[in-house]
């Protein structure tokens, strides 16, 4: 699973928008249509994307989950 299936999976999961993502991470929505379409593989705002999914950034990025 790549990170724009997980980032896509997981705002799906919580019921918003790629608009109501981009309002709670402080980023355009351009922003997440570009990593959900692939076109962006590293996002430099995965932290607040992360923090707005309640997910953790390793997750998102690679699928790896925080043990701790």
């Amino acid at each position: 699973m790549t990170i724009s299936m997980r980032l896509k999976e997981r705002r799906l999961e919580l019921g918003l928008t790629q608009q109501q993502l981009a309002i709670m991470a402080g980023i355009k929505q351009q922003t997440i249509q570009r990593i959900e379409a692939g076109t962006s593989h590293r996002p430099r705002h995965l932290l607040e994307i992360s923090e707005a999914l309640s997910c953790s950034p390793q997750w998102l990025l690679n699928g790896v989950k925080d043990h701790a």
